[in-house]
C-alpha cells in the first residue's frame, strides 16, 4: 500500500473569522475524513497548544514578540523560529504549504528551504491593494503626502514577489486572480477554488421579515468599498440594511447609516438565519480574490449583486443567480430593480424561502434593469 504524504500548512490565519480561516478549517475536516496526515502550524492566543483532530494535528504557537498590524492579526518578530525547523526535521514532511506571506508563512518558507522540502504557496488576499487606501487615509489625517499609499503598495508587491517566487507552485482562488498575478509572479499558478456547506447555508433557515432586507457579510473595512453602501442607503428608510461582521470601519458605517443593523460577527444558526432571511446580498468589494460570502448567500437562496472586479464576478451567473455590475450606477440600478420586483406580489406568491420565487424575481429584475440601461444610452 502506497504511503500517504506528510503535509504541513503554515498559516497566519486559522482561528479568525474570515474566508482564509474558513478554507483551511474545511481542509482540516476533509483531511480528517479521508485520513490524510496533515499538520497545521498557526499562532496561538495566550499560550502554545496542540490539538488533535483524527489524522490532523493543529500546532498553535505563541508569538515571541507580537506586533499587531490588524484587529486580529499580528507579526511575530521572533521569526524565524528554530524550533519549527527542528520539528520539521523530526516529522519528515514531504510537502510544506505556506498559506500566507505573514510571519508564520515566512517560517514555513524558511523551514522548507533549510530542510530542502518541496514548497507550495497559496494566495488569498490582495494585501498591497488593501494597505494602500489605509495608508492614504492615515497620511491625509496626518497632513502627509497621499503618495505614501502608492509607495507602500509598491513595496509590498516587491515583498510578495520575493515570497511567492520561492514556491514551486502558487494556488489562487479564481481565474481573475491568476490573470492579475501572471505578470507579477514567476511561480506556476493553479486554481484552488472554494466551496461551502450547503446544509449549513440553506433557505430553510429563512425567518420572515416585515420589510425588504439587504445584507452584507464580511470584514467591515475601507478596502471592501463599503462607501458604496453608504451612498446607496444613506437616505433610504423604506427597507432594512443588515451589515454582519466587524472591523475598523464599523464606527464610520454607524455614523453614516444610523438606521442600519450592525450586529457584529455572527456564527452558527444565527449566521445561517441572517443569510436566508435576506432578500438580496450586496458585495461591493473590488479587491476580493474569491468571495466565500457570495457563495454562502447563494447557497442560502439569496441573489447577490457584485462588482465586475476580481473573483466574485466568477461566482455569479448574471441575470440568473444575481447581477454583476460594471459601475456604481449599474450596482444601484440592479439593486433598485431587484427590490422593486421582489417587493411586488409576485415575490410572495409562493412559500417564503422558496428559491424558485427568487429566480423569477431575478429574471424580472434583469428585464427591468436592461430596459433602464437601454433608456439611459
Amino acid at each position: 500500500m502506497k504511503q500517504k504524504k506528510r503535509v504541513a500548512i503554515f498559516t497566519d490565519s486559522f482561528d479568525q473569522i474570515n474566508g482564509v480561516s474558513n478554507t483551511f478549517n474545511q481542509l482540516v475536516t476533509y483531511c480528517n475524513r479521508e485520513k490524510y496526515s496533515l499538520d497545521v502550524h498557526t499562532y496561538a492566543g495566550k499560550r502554545s497548544s496542540l490539538e488533535t483532530v483524527g489524522s490532523v494535528r493543529i500546532f498553535r504557537h505563541k508569538p515571541l514578540v507580537a506586533i499587531p498590524y490588524y484587529s486580529d492579526m499580528s507579526w511575530d518578530l521572533g521569526t524565524p523560529r528554530f524550533g519549527l525547523a527542528r520539528q520539521a526535521a523530526r516529522e519528515s514532511y514531504d510537502l510544506i504549504h505556506v498559506a500566507s506571506p505573514g510571519s508564520m508563512g515566512l517560517n514555513g518558507l524558511w523551514v522548507a528551504h533549510r530542510s530542502k522540502i518541496p514548497l507550495i504557496g497559496s494566495y488569498h488576499t490582495a494585501i498591497p491593494e488593501y494597505v494602500r487606501p489605509r495608508i492614504e487615509i492615515f497620511a491625509g489625517r496626518m497632513g502627509l503626502p497621499v503618495e505614501f499609499g502608492a509607495r507602500a503598495e509598491s513595496a509590498l508587491w516587491r515583498y510578495m514577489q520575493w515570497f511567492y517566487n520561492r514556491c514551486e507552485r502558487v494556488l489562487v482562488p479564481s481565474h481573475s486572480t491568476r490573470m492579475a498575478l501572471e505578470r507579477r509572479f514567476r511561480a506556476r499558478l493553479t486554481i484552488f477554488s472554494r466551496g461551502v456547506d450547503v446544509d449549513r447555508f440553506h433557505p430553510r433557515f429563512r425567518k420572515q421579515r416585515g420589510r425588504f432586507t439587504a445584507l452584507y457579510v464580511g470584514r467591515v473595512s475601507v478596502e471592501k468599498n463599503l462607501d458604496l453602501l453608504i451612498r446607496l442607503f444613506r437616505h433610504r428608510t423604506d427597507l432594512d440594511l443588515v451589515i454582519v461582521g466587524d472591523g475598523p470601519y464599523h464606527h464610520e458605517l454607524r455614523r453614516h447609516l444610523p438606521h442600519a443593523s450592525l450586529p457584529g460577527f455572527l456564527v452558527g444558526e444565527d449566521l445561517s438565519r441572517a443569510y436566508a432571511s435576506a432578500d438580496v446580498f450586496l458585495f461591493p468589494s473590488k479587491t476580493d480574490t474569491f468571495g466565500n460570502v457570495v457563495l454562502e448567500a447563494m447557497s442560502s437562496g439569496v441573489p447577490a449583486i457584485v462588482t465586475d472586479q476580481m473573483g466574485p464576478k466568477e461566482i455569479i451567473r448574471h441575470g440568473h443567480t444575481g447581477f454583476v455590475a460594471a459601475s456604481e450606477w449599474e450596482f444601484r440600478q440592479c439593486f433598485d430593480a431587484l427590490s422593486i420586483v421582489q417587493r411586488s406580489e409576485e415575490r410572495w406568491e409562493e412559500e417564503p424561502g422558496n428559491t424558485r420565487s427568487r429566480r423569477v424575481g431575478i429574471r424580472s429584475s434583469m428585464n427591468s434593469f436592461d430596459s433602464t440601461r437601454r433608456l439611459s444610452l
